[in-house]
């Protein structure tokens, strides 16, 4: 198992030279923004690079301008923008947008937040929701030995290789900070996955505050695992993880026990699947996809909170009219996106069976009889109940997802708009036509349908 971490280690763990760059380039910020005149007190590096615990390639600077808690809230958005601005003045950046707006962009190769923050005495304090972040950093500082830094990336890395990290929602899992808590929790990376193995839904990872406390105050919320923030008592820092994103990192931890392998880790990268075999399996298959346009200039987080919507909708939309879905998937490059629906059957028979109220049930049976069908056969009885043969307004699933398409390009959501107006439907033929790059890629998972770890 050591020879395995150190394998992985080795691939993981920034170059110093990456480490210097980076320290480099945030003192340089530093010394920008302790020059630039204004009502900031000064800067806090914060998130996994201030910690030390992220991963080779991950060149995320985190920066938190501090204020005084007294200076009311729109002076704060003012400053912190005015002092974004000035910090990235030559380099490309936007404007982004937490609790407030702020700046973030580019700068020699690293992607940096200019975040403006209060100074408040807790995490629990709060007064925007970023306040808490130099507490987390303050925390965890306090508690890793440089050891533990080296574990966390082993877990970070492990649920990057099942396709289970990140609580953005593209991916609807654990943030780095929730994974170097259960790092903290459970001392190193084995200890947290032989106690992620055993998890089950509500799970609860305690810092002190109590589980029964933590039973009561998230009890209408259906979380399948609770970390509670040591920070701030009041926040579930795995609320975003999903059931299926629980049950896939409790799966690949059983699995990586019983057997462990750099698989785990570094998922062989396979080669997509021939046209032929696409081809004959799409056959045995009733597929269905909307392809559209992947929005620019609106935050992922947002466009993907957008995209899970649409996919609900659209999976609500053909059951309704008696489709039968059996799974459903988003892809994107972020040029395209894609949605899968595997249907039961494409297409439906123009007749519809339906069952009515007992015939003997008066009022209600007349009711039943009044209302206005295409009627193809009946009405008749049937184990006592009356059952009418109605014809369908439309049979086809094609069909009524782009019925579909026209009505959602009218919603008001703008990433919605946005990716359907170019928006179409994908039959068997189109799907093997798009099939290259990437898609091919994704599309040969899909219909395998395993997941990477296995």
């Amino acid at each position: 198992m050591n020879k395995l971490y150190k394998k992985v280690l080795a691939k993981i763990t920034p170059a110093q030279g990456e480490l210097v760059a980076e320290k480099k380039l945030v003192e340089e910020i530093r010394s920008k923004i302790n020059k630039i005149e204004g009502k900031h007190s000064h800067l806090e590096w914060c998130g996994s690079s201030a910690r030390g615990t992220h991963l080779r390639g991950d060149r995320d600077l985190d920066l938190f301008v501090m204020f005084d808690k007294d200076l009311p809230a729109h002076d704060l958005e003012k400053e912190g923008l005015r002092i974004g601005k000035a910090i990235f003045r030559g380099h490309k950046w936007e404007m982004a947008y937490s609790q407030h707006p702020y700046i973030r962009g580019n700068i020699k190769g690293f992607d940096v937040e200019i975040v403006p923050s209060y100074i408040v005495p807790s995490g629990a304090e709060k007064q925007s929701a970023v306040d808490r972040t130099p507490f987390h950093n303050k925390y965890l500082l306090e508690k890793f030995s440089e050891e533990q830094k080296q574990e966390a990336r082993l877990l970070k890395q492990f649920l990057k290789g099942i396709n289970a990290y990140g609580a953005d929602l593209k991916n609807n899992s654990l943030p780095g900070y929730g994974v170097e808590l259960l790092i903290a929790h459970y001392s190193n990376f084995e200890n947290a996955i032989k106690w992620i193995a055993q998890m089950k839904p509500g799970f609860i990872v305690d810092f002190g505050s109590g589980e029964e406390r933590a039973k009561v105050l998230f009890k209408k919320e259906n979380y399948p695992l609770i970390i509670i923030d040591p920070v701030d008592e009041n926040r579930n820092v795995a609320s975003a993880l999903s059931i299926e994103q629980f049950e896939r990192i409790v799966l690949a931890a059983k699995l990586f026990l019983k057997t462990p392998d750099e698989k785990f880790f570094f998922p062989k990268d396979k080669k997509p699947w021939t046209k032929k075999r696409v081809r004959s399996m799409l056959a045995k298959k009733e597929l269905i996809a909307i392809q559209g346009t992947f929005p620019k200039g609106t935050l992922p987080d947002i466009v993907w909170g957008q995209l899970r919507r649409f996919e609900k909708k659209a999976r609500t939309q053909i059951h309704e009219k008696d489709f039968v879905v059996l799974r459903s998937d988003l892809w994107s490059d972020e040029k395209k996106v894609v949605l899968l629906i595997e249907l039961e059957e494409l297409n439906l028979q123009k007749s519809k069976k339906i069952k009515g109220p007992m015939a003997s049930d008066g009022e209600n049976a007349k009711r039943f009889l009044e209302k206005k069908r295409k009627i193809l056969s009946g009405p008749r009885v049937e184990e006592g109940r009356i059952v009418l043969e109605i014809e369908r307004e439309e049979t086809r699933a094609k069909k009524i997802l782009e019925e579909f398409i026209k009505t959602e390009k009218r919603e008001d959501k703008k990433a919605i708009r946005i990716m359907l107006k170019s928006g179409k439907v994908l039959e068997e033929k189109d799907l093997i036509k798009a099939y290259k790059g990437e898609f091919a890629k994704y599309l040969s998972r899909y219909l395998e349908g395993k997941e990477v770890f296995e």
